[in-house]
């Protein structure tokens, strides 16, 4: 146990202060993917089997890519008429499955204790990246002094406190990001105690480690990207001999790639996750915005989903500034010190697969590694030479803005990121999920809600009703996103026609589970069980802004076996339509039809 003893104070503080920081994730309880997860284990679901080859429970193969499966789960209202047939979310990541079958097999009536056993995951975090900070930037103590000692010192800190770990630490569906980063940080230390030190133990710990993180999720890749900055800046070998030491991993990589992709696995034709494999130009097309915006997110702690809401033009620019300031304020410290450059080069590179989806403070995890390491180095590096008499006054403003950012923004958005699930959606799908008015009575009948506020989430709706013990409607299925102003007219006994001048879904916010630029064409038809959905106007895009809704059975019959139900601020209530030739109005907020 000599390293408990070797864990030097401020580390404990560090780790003790975080875990602090992120408590709230004791009181958010299941969100949204947890719910599948949940019935997908204890085989309490709706859901028709997923064709996952490798995972344990199938838990992150959801979308399979197949219209099949696409049109049951459509059918099912697990997700909206609009989806494209052919997106796929398929994942795979069996270690991280396992961690969720100990919580939902044994600890799911106590959901806290679930949070309690991500957790540890994320201490461990914490633990191993002291150590690896100590090793990489505390090395060659006697030449570096003060500087090696004091850049550990800062690096932790930082990363400790980055709320850009909140989410994944709270979140039990986005633990994978947890346990991904852990096996990197494992994998690096491994790498760079055999490099130092030698021993075949040290290099098969690295593989094994390496490998594990690659079942854990995909973010492990970050391992690889840091291995080749390892190997271009801090390996003291030959050049051949240091490419030669990365090469088991990299065998292991494209081993790992190519039984992914025989096994189907992967993201595609979804306008959040792009898979460079499947989709280059998309992919190239939105890198630039795309990494721009998680750099400053990384350094300037401006969380990309509070941001949202922005001009991108502007918001883009101003990144774009503060970004270039930073590279110019550290382009010394690159020159003089190789920890520098591979921090930097490592960063950089774990910035291109996290591109591939849209911008989130959660996808920095391994980001915040390398962003700590080289902060750490500079912050360092300005307090020696300003102690030693060299007063950089022009590189102050940039310190004291690093520090603002670091120690007082990023501690105080780590709790509001842990929480952020939960305080999102409470309001937004929790309480109407729960509030709907489905019994035992009705619910042989079709619920349609006609307005969810993210329609792309409706499908969570029985998820969470089964996991609170309540009727669930065989068939749930959503119409529109209430954030629109919508008008809806009754134009037949069994047929309703919806219209919103800006589109019946926002393709932007609500593009996970269709590509953008995969739009409808006027006349496209959907065809499910209970109803059928023709697209009769498209926008530029081809986003409908008008669409036909035909039911087996009348929208007004009493004895009607379909009830539509308006969304009501979190308080669904029964919707009884205008005779036929009428229309109502409705929003976000509306009450009653």
């Amino acid at each position: 146990m000599s390293f408990l003893r070797e864990t030097e104070k401020y580390q404990w503080w560090a780790i003790g202060i975080a875990l602090c920081l992120v408590s709230p994730a004791l009181w958010i309880g299941l969100q949204l993917d947890d719910y599948f997860h949940w019935s997908l284990v204890t085989q309490q679901t709706l859901l028709p089997v997923t064709t996952d080859k490798a995972g344990i429970f199938g838990l992150f193969s959801f979308l399979d890519g197949k219209a099949e499966r696409t049109h049951q789960l459509m059918d099912l209202g697990m997700v909206p008429w609009w989806t494209l047939d052919t997106v796929q979310y398929a994942f795979w990541r069996p270690v991280s499955e396992i961690t969720h079958g100990i919580d939902y097999l044994f600890l799911s009536q106590w959901p806290w204790l679930m949070h309690v056993h991500g957790l540890l995951y994320f201490a461990l975090l914490l633990f191993f990246t002291a150590k690896l900070f100590d090793d990489i930037q505390g090395e060659n103590k006697q030449s570096a002094g003060m500087l090696g000692s004091s850049a550990s010192f800062w690096a932790f800190w930082i990363f400790a406190l980055s709320y850009t770990h909140g989410l994944p630490a709270a979140w039990l569906a986005n633990r994978n990001a947890v346990l991904a980063t852990l096996f990197v940080v494992l994998t690096l230390r491994a790498h760079h105690r055999w490099r130092e030190e030698g021993g075949i133990l040290n290099l098969m710990l690295g593989l094994v480690f390496f490998v594990a993180g690659l079942l854990s999720g995909e973010l492990a890749v970050s391992a690889g990207l840091y291995l080749f900055s390892y190997a271009l800046f801090l390996d003291k070998d030959t050049f051949i001999r240091k490419m030669m030491a990365i090469v088991p991993y990299g065998i292991l990589g494209v081993l790992w790639l190519v039984v992914r992709a025989a096994m189907e696995y992967g993201a595609k034709n979804s306008g959040h996750y792009i898979d460079p494999g499947h989709d280059v130009v998309l992919f190239l097309q939105v890198f630039g915005e795309r990494a721009a915006s998680l750099l400053a997110a990384q350094f300037f702690a401006m969380p990309p989903e509070l941001l949202s809401a922005l001009p991108s033009q502007s918001k883009f620019m101003v990144q774009i500034i503060l970004l270039v300031v930073l590279g110019v304020s550290i382009v010394p410290l690159i020159v003089s010190d190789r920890r520098a450059r591979f921090w930097l080069a490592g960063l950089i590179l774990c910035v291109l697969p996290v591109c591939a989806t849209i911008p989130h403070s959660r996808l920095l995890m391994c980001v915040s590694l390398g962003a700590a390491g080289l902060l750490g180095l500079l912050l360092a590096k300005w307090r020696s030479t300003w102690i030693a008499g060299d007063k950089q006054w022009l590189m102050l403003p940039v310190i004291l803005i690093l520090i603002f950012c670091q120690f007082v923004m990023s501690p105080l958005l780590l709790p509001l990121e842990a929480a952020s699930i939960r305080l999102g959606m409470d309001d937004a799908l929790n309480k109407g999920a729960r509030n709907l008015p489905i019994t035992e009575g009705n619910k042989h009948k079709v619920a349609i809600i006609i307005n969810p506020p993210m329609s792309s989430v409706a499908g969570y709706v029985n998820g969470i009703r089964l996991f609170e013990g309540l009727p669930v409607a065989k068939h749930t299925l959503p119409l529109v996103s209430g954030r629109k102003e919508i008008t809806l007219r009754v134009v037949g006994t069994h047929t309703i026609e919806i219209s919103a001048e800006q589109g019946l879904y926002d393709a932007h916010n609500e593009g996970l589970l269709r590509d953008p630029n995969q739009g409808f064409n006027v006349e496209d038809a959907v065809g499910l069980s209970v109803m059928a959905v023709v697209v009769k106007k498209v926008n530029e895009q081809g986003l409908p802004t008008v669409a036909e809704f035909s039911f087996k059975q009348p929208v007004r019959d009493e004895g009607s076996n379909v009830v539509f139900y308006i969304w009501a601020a979190g308080k669904p209530v029964l919707c009884e339509l205008p005779e036929e030739g009428g229309h109502i109005s409705l929003s976000a907020k509306s009450t009653r039809c």
